[in-house]
């Protein structure tokens, strides 16, 4: 049968790197690092530059638990773009550049660099330390071809983030569980003004895998428009939902900024959230602290990502980052003792984000990082906890390789929906023969 690699740049990196490898100097020793002969020096690479990071710290502490390993981070860019970083990882690796620890923000760019050789399995390790994975941390991307290839850090659980001050003006309590059909109904009630002035009640962003598949999200599994066994996934009415619901937000009701409006003017969730366009946006938790250049003036709430049908289990992905080791690391047994304290006593210290540990302190790991926003006074700490508490892990997806090539022809065609110059049957039509064209390419 016919397979495809999913790109040809990344399918070069396994003989690129054995060709680098085999020119490298075999003892890449501590020593050759500037350190002294009983050390071994580690690089590790990230998107995530220092001052966000605090990695002189992190590593401080980290080096003082472990003597014999020097950790030398280097940030790849300082404007913290994750597909920045990649390019220039990517770049490094061919070029036979020294790789020890590397991160990456999602599935898809992590699974991406597995079948070209760059990940290296954890197999080893996990089972010598005797770790069982799943119960560790609270989600674990699934193996891969039966093997581990990374530990998570951050937790990322996808939520609500309301303006509280909006939902107290308009009469209406922070939600504790609700369905999609009662967040249309907040939307309405929070929608008010007109024009330039005009308060949308929600804002949907332009990420494919997320504002298109709304209510598939909501489900305990088969969440995504490709199944974990690469099976299409074109046919869920949820689909035909997800689609239908933003559209009438959008165009009928008007109480979700118009899609037209964010590629027109280069909105953002950030901007449109911050300065108090909107009431409403289905996002991460990781907005807890990640405001960029903003700082709110009003109360934040969180509320769990909305059910499909009353009584339904607050269902949601739980995702974030993941650590993994070079294959052509010379010290994968370092490098692996780093990322199992970075994932653990590491994230903890670091007071930066949610950690993935079960065995974190939670409500210390919180309050930490409300205090180290610019307005701690913002933050409606209880019902962020309560969100992360009570959701539920849906079942963990593992995006295939081509995901993001077919979910780059679904956002073609939903566009054309949402803006008004196509009928939602020729849209789904259209979608499922070019997304399943995809997935036959590639079995």
């Amino acid at each position: 049968m016919k397979k495809r690699w999913y790109s040809l740049g990344l399918s070069l990196l396994v003989f690129v790197i054995i060709l680098a490898g085999c020119g490298n100097n075999e003892e890449a020793s501590g020593s050759e690092n500037g350190s002294s002969e009983d050390k071994v020096t580690i690089k590790f690479h990230t998107w995530i530059n220092n001052e966000v990071g605090k990695w002189d710290e992190v590593v401080a502490a980290f080096e003082e638990e472990h003597p014999d390993i020097n950790v030398e981070v280097e940030p790849l860019v300082e404007n913290m773009s994750h597909p920045d970083y990649l390019q220039k990882l990517d770049l490094l690796a061919s070029s036979g550049e020294q790789l020890d620890v590397f991160m990456f923000a999602n599935s898809s760019e992590y699974v991406k660099r597995i079948e070209p050789g760059l990940v290296a399995p954890l197999d080893e390790f996990i089972e010598e330390e005797g770790l069982n994975v799943e119960e560790e941390y609270n989600y674990s991307y699934p193996k891969v071809d039966e093997s581990y290839y990374g530990l998570p850090a951050k937790s990322s659980i996808r939520l609500v983030m309301l303006n509280k001050d909006h939902l107290d003006e308009a009469g209406l309590p922070v939600p504790k569980e609700w369905t999609w059909d009662e967040y249309e109904e907040y939307a309405k009630k929070l929608t008010k003004g007109e024009g330039t002035d005009k308060q949308y009640g929600s804002y949907f962003y332009t990420w494919p895998d997320t504002f298109l598949i709304l209510k598939l999200l909501s489900k305990a599994d088969s969440s995504s428009m490709i199944n974990n066994d690469g099976s299409s996934n074109m046919d869920d009415p949820l689909l035909e939902a997800s689609l239908k619901l933003r559209y009438d937000m959008e165009q009928v009701d008007k109480t979700s900024v118009p899609l037209a409006n964010t590629l027109s003017q280069k909105l953002d969730y950030r901007q449109q959230f911050f300065t108090q366009s909107v009431s409403m946006v289905p996002i991460g938790s990781y907005m807890l602290t990640e405001w960029g250049e903003f700082t709110p003036d009003f109360t934040m709430a969180w509320a769990p990502w909305p059910t499909n049908s009353e009584n339904d289990p607050s269902y949601t992905q739980i995702g974030g980052d993941i650590m993994s080791i070079a294959n052509n690391s010379k010290h994968k047994e370092e490098a692996y003792t780093f990322i199992r304290w970075m994932t653990t006593k590491g994230i903890e210290q670091q007071g930066v984000w949610t950690p993935s540990w079960n065995n974190a302190d939670l409500e210390g790991v919180v309050d930490n990082l409300i205090s180290t926003t610019s307005n701690p006074e913002a933050i409606d700490r209880e019902s962020f906890l309560y969100t992360i508490e009570n959701s539920v892990p849906s079942e963990i997806l593992l995006p295939q390789p081509y995901a993001t090539e077919a979910y780059n022809e679904l956002n073609a065609q939903a566009e054309l929906y949402l803006l008004g110059e196509q009928d939602l049957e020729t849209t789904l039509s259209n979608a499922k023969e070019k997304v399943e064209a995809i997935i036959d390419a590639n079995q």
